[in-house]
């Protein structure tokens, strides 16, 4: 499983599920998988659930622990992220950008 994405945070993605770019599915995923995710910034890991609609528009979306993390890094709309996964690990990757930036939470 490869893939990454840049995006930046809607209000219904910090409050509901996170809208997934529909190129990240490629043809290796369904809906369903459970994709283990480590915080850059915390090392901390959570287990997103990515979710899609049968047929042909899938609208796929981070569910599972999405939430836990909106909230432990006090998430906000207008905020970026990025998602990816390094070839040699097991798991994805994710950071808010905006750390890089050097910029904290308001």
């Amino acid at each position: 499983m490869g893939g990454m994405f840049e995006k930046v945070l809607t209000a219904s993605d910090v409050s509901q599920k996170l809208a997934v770019p529909t190129e990240f599915l490629g043809d290796q995923y369904r809906g369903g998988e459970r994709l283990v995710v480590m915080d850059t910034q915390a090392q901390k890991r959570y287990e997103f659930v990515l979710s899609t609609r049968e047929g042909p528009y899938r609208k796929p979306a981070f569910t599972g622990e999405w939430l836990n993390y909106c909230r432990d890094n006090q998430l906000r709309a207008g905020q970026i992220i990025y998602f990816w996964k390094n070839d040699n690990e097991e798991f994805y990757r994710i950071q808010v950008l905006r750390d890089l930036m050097g910029a904290g939470p308001q």
